[in-house]
């Protein structure tokens, strides 16, 4: 009786795992198109870390920050946008899956003049969330999380 008992446990506690492995794996999110794409680190080490201490407040403040200590900007206003590009052609040399990605955001963001509307203009965040919209279009299959 008692193994009768414990086949019985192990066959539903077995069933009941893979009903809940199917249900995570087709279920339907919610989330942010972004969250699925693992897009590495855009950024230099020594930029990041030199705005994050104290972390600036506000949607540009950081980004801003980021963009002027990599030499991304010419001024406040004005891309440089040889600098950029050299520096995300270099990235993807790190990251060669990455390679159409970068080429799709030179072309969507570096090479044309954009807006993405905050409620007062920033530069450095135009040209960032570009990149990331730019390069979540053409995620490589590997990096693709949902």
């Amino acid at each position: 009786m008692f193994r009768l008992f414990l086949c019985l446990v192990v066959f539903v506690t077995t069933s009941y795992g893979d009903l809940l492995t199917q249900e995570r794996s087709r279920g339907a999110t919610l989330k942010p198109i972004s969250a699925c794409c693992g897009i590495p680190e855009l950024g230099d080490s020594k930029p990041l870390t030199e705005c994050s201490k104290p972390k600036l407040l506000g949607p540009c403040n950081d980004i801003q920050c980021v963009f002027e200590k990599s030499g991304f900007l010419v001024d406040r206003n004005t891309l440089n946008k040889d600098v950029y590009k050299k520096h995300l052609r270099k990235w993807a040399e790190a990251h060669d899956s990455w390679t159409e990605a970068v080429e799709r955001a030179i072309a969507d963001c570096v090479d044309k003049e954009l807006r993405q509307y905050l409620d007062y203009p920033c530069r450095a965040y135009d040209v960032f969330t570009c990149t990331g919209i730019a390069m979540l279009k053409k995620c490589p299959q590997e990096a693709w999380k949902c």
